[in-house]
């Protein structure tokens, strides 16, 4: 009985033993690419239709009580379709009042400009960004691209942080829609200082699938949420082609460490390149100081230097 004992004491072991591996595996292995999250459902608009269904969707956020005034979606149109329109798409734990500032100044170049609120974001919580699934910003990428399609002959989308992870995916299976992208200090993926890159897998399996309670990065941003956007970027084009792509604009602050700079500039220039788009890479100037908010009106930096950091937005889009 002695030996029946301890040969079973054995087998539990090597049991739990692999059963542990095969659950670190999963951890670092289990892959976040999936079909759903590769195709984008437009549908394209008129001017009057688009204009009409914008409304709405500002209307519906009005009306909701969940949803602080300041960070309803914004449109700004010329009251005709336009050679020139532009969505314009927040970052992580951000929301449409961010980014009013940039839309007013390519509006006042003659664009109509279009600025959405993404999922769960933009609410009287603020931390219930964190409930945002890859799905759901799938979705809200295809919805945004057809209610934007009817505002200008030629469409561009801008992005900053996490919204250009967003902007370069719409850019990828947006189906020719958007001819440029600008991505300010696009968040693909944390910088090795902030996250090791051991753990980016760990991030995105264990709080991107919602399996661990979620935790604020300086006490703002969901790590779920982070992990989504990495997802997102995961299902990128494996060769980041994007069909009817002109010009991919990068600009990245020079005291920016929260992202992965040198990631950024390799997928950017990548999509570029496969695309036969041009490609502008810029820094903003060292002497300004400018770190990952470089659109967020309230950063010290961006207040100083607004009309250099927006001029320098403009040439780098339409260049």
């Amino acid at each position: 009985m002695a030996v029946r004992g301890k040969a079973l004491m054995i087998t539990i072991v090597g049991v739990v033993a692999v059963l542990a591996a095969m659950s670190v595996a999963w951890v670092f292995l289990c892959p976040s690419r999936s079909a759903n999250l590769q195709k984008a459902h437009i549908q394209r608009r008129d001017y009057d239709q688009s204009v009409k269904d914008i409304q709405k969707v500002i209307a519906d956020d009005a009306a909701n009580g969940e949803v602080r005034p300041e960070s309803r979606p914004i449109l700004k149109t010329h009251g005709k379709k336009t050679a020139r329109a532009v969505m314009i798409l927040h970052g992580v734990s951000g929301e449409p009042s961010a980014m009013a500032e940039l839309a007013d100044w390519f509006y006042q170049t003659g664009y109509n400009v279009y600025v959405p609120r993404a999922p769960h974001h933009g609410l009287k919580d603020g931390k219930q960004h964190g409930k945002v699934r890859a799905s759901e910003l799938v979705k809200f990428m295809s919805d945004s691209a057809g209610l934007v399609s009817g505002l200008g002959d030629e469409l561009g989308v801008i992005g900053h942080s996490g919204g250009g992870t967003l902007a370069t995916w719409l850019a990828q299976y947006g189906d020719g829609l958007f001819s440029r992208v600008l991505l300010l200090s696009p968040y693909y993926e944390p910088d090795a200082s902030q996250v090791p890159k051991w753990q980016v897998a760990l991030l995105c399996n264990l709080y991107g699938r919602h399996l661990l309670p979620d935790q604020f990065f300086d006490g703002a941003l969901s790590y779920r949420a982070l992990a989504n956007y990495v997802i997102v970027k995961q299902n990128y084009r494996s060769d980041l082609k994007a069909v009817g792509l002109k010009h991919v604009g990068l600009i990245i602050g020079n005291e920016d460490r929260l992202i992965d700079s040198a990631m950024a500039r390799d997928i950017a220039e990548k999509m570029a390149k496969n695309s036969g788009a041009t490609f502008t890479n810029e820094t903003t100037p060292a002497h300004m100081g400018v770190g990952h908010e470089l659109i967020w009106p309230g950063d010290k930096a961006v207040k100083q230097y607004k009309k250099e950091l927006y001029d320098m937005y403009v040439r780098v889009y339409e260049r």
